[in-house]
């Protein structure tokens, strides 16, 4: 099992300017940096770098997963022939963006960089994960922090839209509220 980089130019180039930017774009690409090296160094996700995976994964694209990051940042994984595969890094909307535009593409990581493990690392005695592992491993967070990834109706509650709509739930003639009469 291997960790590669698909596109590692565009991954240098990408990585090199949000570390440039500073605040929570650097400290998103230093996460990332820190997750790809954790799973070359392993060949297993930590239980707590897994926590930063989206609750909801990627259902757009097969194998396919989300990281978050600093500042809505994501880091795109997949798994393809038992080898872990990071696909793209950018923000939440250029995350988007880029799966719209991939959705049903066949991987080709023949051009890509494997990332070794450090030789200090567990990585000489690990097996490759089986598939309960990787349910396990790389299944729904339990992590508050995909504020973008949530349907609005667990953000939003009837108060808040009262609150939002006061001009329309109390207009006269609409009845809107939820109240049993009295």
């Amino acid at each position: 099992m291997a960790v590669i980089i698909v596109d590692p130019a565009q991954f240098s180039k990408k990585t090199a300017k949000m570390l440039k930017s500073g605040g929570k774009a650097e400290g998103a690409a230093r996460q990332a940096r820190t997750i790809i090296q954790d799973l070359a160094d392993s060949g297993r996700l930590d239980p707590i770098v897994a926590r930063k995976l989206t609750t909801n994964g990627e259902a757009r694209m097969e194998n396919c997963w989300k990281f978050n990051l600093a500042g809505g940042h994501r880091l795109v994984l997949a798994k393809h022939e038992g080898d872990f595969v990071f696909l793209f890094l950018g923000t939440h909307d250029e995350t988007d963006t880029w799966i719209k535009n991939n959705t049903g593409i066949k991987l080709d990581v023949s051009g890509g960089e494997i990332i070794p493990g450090t030789a200090s690392g567990p990585s000489d005695s690990r097996g490759a994960p089986d598939e309960s592992d990787m349910s396990t491993t790389l299944g729904p967070s339990s992590d508050d922090d995909d504020y973008y990834d949530r349907p609005l109706h667990e953000l939003i509650d009837q108060n808040m839209l009262r609150e939002i709509f006061r001009g329309l739930c109390d207009a006269p003639g609409l009845k809107v509220r939820n109240e049993s009469p009295g």
